[in-house]
């Protein structure tokens, strides 16, 4: 079986300033302590440079948010096993926290949120080749590597793509979520949320075109296919 979800986005274009409103460094580094990859991977805390001078060349923000209707997983969600949702984000779980049973539901939660960040890393990469002066904060953070060579010590394989996400910089994205689009996160234990949703960023030094935004990021969407 297959199925293949539409992948709603949104936008909204911010001032440098406005953004900043959001920016909680410590409170949001509190939170990242708390993750497995904290310390073991390049694109999470600490860093050995300054979050906000890696901004201080831009002056504006285009939030993305992408969102998918959970509706149809969960009218077929007997169809699946735990096998049908393995991630990268799903195994780096398991190995901070090996003792912990992983639910289906928190398996199809962590497999859309992979699959989505992976899409919307290599879009906005693109857009940084596609239009000068921006750089992109695509969500959560880096797989491409099954285990972060930050944990042994050596340089990482891929700098050319490493990019940082909104948290990691250390902004508060349920604040972004509320101001930009009137939308609470609300975390439903046991049960698949009503929509899966993630925020990414584009920094640029010039208002940009959101039409120009949306068609760079058209084709984006969420397949699930039933193992055989």
């Amino acid at each position: 079986m297959m199925m293949k979800l539409t992948v709603k986005v949104r936008l909204k274009q911010l001032t440098k300033e406005t953004l900043f409103e959001a920016y909680k460094r410590e409170e949001v580094l509190g939170y990242c302590k708390r993750c497995g990859n904290y310390g073991k991977n390049y694109s999470c805390p600490e860093f050995e440079f300054d979050t906000i001078r890696y901004l201080e060349p831009y002056n504006y923000a285009t939030i993305i948010l992408t969102e998918i209707d959970t509706q149809p997983i969960k009218a077929q969600i007997d169809r699946f096993g735990i096998g049908d949702f393995r991630s990268d984000v799903f195994n780096n779980y398991i190995k901070n926290k090996p003792n912990d049973v992983v639910d289906i539901k928190s398996a199809i939660s962590m497999y859309a949120f992979n699959n989505i960040k992976n899409q919307m890393t290599d879009k906005l990469i693109q857009i940084e080749k596609d239009i000068d002066n921006l750089v992109g904060l695509p969500p959560g953070s880096c797989t491409r590597c099954s285990t972060c060579l930050k944990q042994q010590g050596k340089p990482c394989i891929y700098p050319e793509t490493l990019r940082y996400s909104l948290e990691a910089l250390g902004f508060m994205v349920s604040d972004i979520y509320k101001k930009c689009f009137d939308l609470e996160l609300g975390w439903t234990k046991g049960e698949l949320p009503v929509a899966f949703n993630s925020c990414s960023a584009l920094m640029t030094k010039e208002k940009i075109c959101e039409g120009v935004i949306l068609d760079k990021l058209d084709g984006i969407v969420l397949n699930i296919s039933e193992k055989e």
